[in-house]
């Protein structure tokens, strides 16, 4: 089991797409290990940032879907950056699913 703690890796000031870059490299180095759940402790941290979040999360929905979250164990979240987290990735999802669907051919009858 891998165990992020975002505020010793990142810091305290966590809200530029900069640090959600990080914290991407981070979650994809935890997922290629294959040693699941990844646990994300944000203990102490109230992040508030979408940037932060779309980098992150956001990016890798994009490639996981809505099962990304189902790969992580968010824990000692603030309930604020739990519900931005799950409406990014949903988005994000969504998203991608519309592109992916438009980019299908169309059955002609």
């Amino acid at each position: 089991m891998i165990h992020i703690a975002v505020k010793n890796q990142l810091g305290n000031d966590v809200v530029s797409r900069e640090h959600g870059a990080r914290m991407r490299t981070l979650l994809v180095n935890a997922l290629k290990s294959g040693d699941a759940p990844v646990i994300v402790d944000f203990a102490g941290m109230k992040i508030t940032s979408v940037s932060f979040f779309d980098e992150s999360f956001g990016t890798l929905a994009k490639e996981y879907g809505e099962d990304l979250l189902k790969k992580f164990d968010l824990v000692a979240i603030d309930p604020f950056d739990l519900a931005l987290v799950r409406d990014i990735v949903s988005s994000r999802s969504r998203e991608i699913k519309k592109k992916l669907g438009k980019q299908l051919p169309r059955k002609t009858a």
